[in-house]
């Protein structure tokens, strides 16, 4: 029965494919959907002991996955490293830190596709980083007999729900999978409720708290965004649509007693037009990141991918954002790398084990709403060598939960795996 659901994707796939090719979007590139067919850099060869294949969905995830890619790369040599991504974002991540001999789109999972890839790759293993399980590339990898697994492994509830009532789609790739590392116990569960057997999964930790690097150079960093090295700056970062409007209202009455710079970054760069428009309806002078001249007094707006670990770097607090609206949050420990003290709001369902540890050392601030980010402002403004050691205490936390990556290479060589 699993095959018949197969082999009917397969079909719409095939299709869908074939009416891309009549009629491709303007939105992608030549360059992209040639890379979504598995074609591969003209002269490239992978090496005869075979390549290791690590898969992310985005940038966030190469950002993250960066340690783990070094240390493989230490291991292994990085010309053993094949990366994949599902988006160009994620692609751009890969190819600007050249951590691996080979990176590209993750092909379309259409076998006239796929098959190629992997013989031109020969991967020893497949490592899928959080969650994603394409039934036909996992199929695929089953029948070539290439063990493939979860790496940093996160699931939500939505889609063990899904995978469980599309259970004759998903069942042959989750059937045969060699393995899942879990990040923790939620999630172990959440893989043995959607069918992974017990003595596959293991909890190894999370990825994201490995990257503990926090020597930067601040006053270049300060230089190239022309901000003057005496001015205290306010870091609001992965914000989104509803948190900007409460974090203006917070910094209203402050502007004339906080003397600081508010960054904003949103969590998406696309949303860089709606808010100038806001700025510009409340009369705030804000400078943009992708136009550093003199540096706005009251805003620098964030309207460049991947610099938010940079002005968090430099920032003397932070708001992480999808906290204050409903969206579960986003990586506290980002900031706290660089001793950076924190606040949030209280929607951090995502991210439960974070909270919890930075509560238990005192190095979290939880507000409520907007009043509550005010005082909590007027009382960082007032008392600053206090929230100091609010980021002293959160860096700590950040090293005691670092090491998951490493970890995950040890089991994974235990199993031979891994060469």
């Amino acid at each position: 029965m699993g095959r018949i659901h197969l082999k009917t994707y397969q079909w719409f796939l095939r299709a869908v494919v074939e009416l891309l090719d009549l009629f491709p979007p303007r939105r992608i590139e030549r360059e992209e959907f040639t890379f979504r067919k598995g074609m591969l850099p003209d002269g490239y060869e992978a090496p005869k002991e075979g390549t290791i294949w690590v898969h992310g969905a985005s940038l966030g995830e190469f950002i993250t996955l960066k340690p783990f890619l070094e240390n493989l790369g230490e291991i292994y040599g990085k010309e053993r490293i094949v990366c994949t991504s599902t988006t160009m974002d994620g692609l751009r991540q890969l190819q600007k830190d050249e951590l691996c001999g080979l990176a590209t789109l993750l092909p379309i999972e259409l076998p006239a596709f796929t098959v190629p890839f992997i013989e031109k790759i020969r991967p020893r293993a497949m490592l899928i980083s959080e969650t994603e399980i394409w039934p036909l590339l996992l199929s695929t990898l089953a029948r070539k007999k290439v063990p493939y697994g979860i790496i940093n492994g996160r699931i939500n509830e939505k889609s063990v729900r899904f995978m469980r009532m599309a259970w004759p789609l998903f069942y042959e790739a989750i059937n045969n999978m060699s393995f899942v590392c879990a990040q923790e116990k939620l999630y172990q569960r959440r893989f043995k409720i959607l069918g992974v057997p017990k003595e596959k999964i293991s909890i190894t930790g999370c990825f994201k708290y490995d990257f503990i690097e926090s020597r930067v150079n601040k006053k270049e960093i300060r230089k190239r965004f022309s901000i003057p090295e005496n001015r205290n700056l306010i870091c609001f970062g992965s914000t989104h649509p509803g948190e900007e409007e409460l974090i203006l209202d917070a910094l209203e009455p402050l502007w004339s007693e906080v003397e600081a710079t508010a960054i904003i970054a949103p969590r998406h760069v696309k949303r860089t037009s709606e808010l100038i428009d806001l700025l510009r309806k409340r009369n705030l002078d804000y400078s943009l990141a992708s136009k550093p001249g003199k540096a706005a007094r009251h805003i620098i707006l964030v309207d460049t991918l991947g610099e938010l670990k940079n002005f968090y770097a430099i920032s003397d607090i932070a708001f992480v954002g999808g906290s204050l609206i409903k969206r579960g949050g986003h990586n506290l420990l980002e900031p706290a790398t660089f001793e950076v003290p924190v606040i949030t709001g209280p929607e951090t369902f995502n991210f439960r084990y974070e909270v919890r540890n930075l509560k238990k050392s005192e190095a979290l601030n939880v507000v409520t709403s907007k009043e509550d980010l005010q005082k909590t402002i007027t009382d960082w403004n007032q008392n600053p060598d206090f929230y100091k050691k609010m980021g002293k205490r959160g860096r700590k936390v950040l090293e005691a939960m670092s090491g998951a990556g490493q970890t995950t290479i040890d089991l994974l060589r235990k199993m031979e795996i891994l060469p």
